[in-house]
């Protein structure tokens, strides 16, 4: 999802800003709860060169990821 975010709004900061959202809220959403960000999925969609498969995508990746490595935090 960093890349993702990272590819489409050049930064953590500018996704923030362009989302009306806080920098915090967009590292919970690479850390914590990815599904965060579909709630901007339409404006994201129409003004970025993506679609909501790719976004939602990068989404189930970053659960994924997150599911995996956090058995191994715990250990």
């Amino acid at each position: 999802m960093k890349d993702y975010i990272r590819k489409h709004f050049g930064s953590q900061k500018q996704c923030a800003e362009e989302l009306g959202v806080s920098e915090k809220t967009v590292g919970n959403w690479m850390a914590k709860n990815p599904s965060g960000i579909l709630k901007h999925a339409r404006q994201i969609v129409e003004t970025k060169n993506t679609t909501y498969l790719q976004l939602h995508g990068e989404v189930e990746y970053r659960e994924h990821e997150l599911k995996v490595l956090e058995p191994i935090r715990e250990t």
